[in-house]
C-alpha cells in the first residue's frame, strides 16, 4: 500500500495552475503584438504616406498619349482590394505585373514596358514602343469591282456608287503589329500597303515579310514606291505602284530576289530606250517579263 502526503498533491496543483497562467498571459502578449503589428502594417499601407507613390518617372512615352498613359496609370493606382480599400499607391504593395499586362493590352504601340520601385516614394518606368514600319490600309466593305484599279488611284469605288470605299488605316511595325488610326497616304517615304481582301483584319506576315524585302531592295536600285496593293481575291499576287507611275507585279509562289534581280536586268536594259513607258510590268514568272 502506498501513501500520499496531502500537501505536496496541493503544492503540485498550485505550480501547474501557476505555469497556465503564465501561459495565457504569454499567449495574450503574443496575440497582442500580432494585432498590434498587423494594424501598424495596415496604418503604413492604406492611410499612413511613408510608403505613398508621390513621384512617377515616365521613360520613352512618343506615340502613346500621356493623358491616356496616366489615366490608365491612375486606375491602377486607385484600384481597391476587394472592392474597399485602396492599397496600389503604396510602393511596396504596387503590383507591377498586373500594371503591365494592363498597358499591353490597351496601347498596342508599346512593345515592352518595366517597373522598377525606388522605395520610399517613387516608381520609375520605362517604356520601349514599336517602331513604325509603314500605313496598313484595311477594306471594310464588299468591295465588287473597283475603277480606276489599273491606275493606282487610293480612291476604290463599288459598283454603282460614287463614294470612295470605305478603309480603315491603321500603323503596323515589321512584326506585323497594328495600332491606331492612321491617314491614308502615298509617297516612297511611308510603306502603304492597300489591303483590298475582304474583311481582313490581321496582317499575314508572310506577305508582308516579302512586301518590306521588295520595298527595300527596289530603292536600292532606284525604284520608288507610291503604295502596295493587296487584290481582293488574293492567292499570291500583289502589286507595286511606282513613282514612275507604272505597276510592279510580283508573286509570292515565285523567288522574289529572282524577280527583282529580272526587273533590274530589264530596267537597264529599256531605260534608254526612247518611247519606253510602261502602264505595267509583271514579273511573276520566274526569268520572264511581260509589260504593256
Amino acid at each position: 500500500m502506498r501513501v500520499y502526503n496531502v500537501k505536496n498533491i496541493k503544492y503540485h496543483d498550485r505550480l501547474a495552475e501557476k505555469k497556465r497562467r503564465v501561459f495565457v498571459l504569454k499567449t495574450l502578449l503574443f496575440i497582442g503584438l500580432a494585432i498590434v503589428f498587423i494594424g501598424l502594417i495596415f496604418y503604413l499601407v492604406f492611410f499612413s504616406s511613408f510608403f505613398k507613390i508621390s513621384q512617377v518617372n515616365v521613360n520613352g512615352l512618343d506615340k502613346v498619349s500621356k493623358d491616356e498613359f496616366n489615366g490608365q496609370f491612375n486606375k491602377r493606382l486607385n484600384s481597391k482590394w476587394i472592392g474597399l480599400l485602396k492599397h496600389q499607391g503604396n510602393v511596396a504593395f504596387f503590383n507591377s505585373d498586373a500594371f503591365r499586362a494592363e498597358i499591353l493590352a490597351v496601347f498596342p504601340e508599346i512593345k515592352d514596358i518595366s517597373v522598377k520601385k525606388e522605395p520610399p516614394h517613387t516608381l520609375n518606368i520605362d517604356i520601349t514602343e514599336r517602331i513604325t514600319t509603314g500605313i496598313w490600309c484595311f477594306a471594310s466593305q464588299n468591295l465588287g469591282e473597283f475603277a480606276e484599279l489599273a491606275t493606282g488611284s487610293s480612291d476604290y469605288l463599288t459598283p454603282g456608287s460614287s463614294d470612295p470605299l470605305t478603309t480603315s488605316c491603321k500603323y503596323f511595325d515589321e512584326e506585323g503589329n497594328v495600332w491606331g488610326e492612321a491617314v491614308r497616304s502615298v509617297g516612297f517615304l511611308v510603306l502603304v500597303v492597300d489591303d483590298l481582301r475582304q474583311n481582313a483584319e490581321e496582317i499575314n506576315t508572310d506577305l508582308l515579310s516579302d512586301i518590306i524585302f521588295m520595298s527595300k531592295r527596289l530603292k536600292e536600285i532606284d525604284v520608288f514606291t507610291d503604295k502596295f496593293t493587296v487584290p481582293d481575291e488574293f492567292i499570291g499576287d500583289f502589286s507595286a505602284f511606282t513613282s514612275g507611275g507604272y505597276e510592279l507585279l510580283f508573286s509570292t509562289d515565285s523567288d522574289m530576289g529572282g524577280q527583282l534581280e529580272v526587273l533590274k536586268i530589264f530596267l537597264a536594259e529599256k531605260r534608254d530606250e526612247l518611247g519606253f513607258n510602261p502602264q505595267s510590268i509583271d514579273l511573276r514568272i520566274n526569268g520572264r517579263v511581260y509589260f504593256k
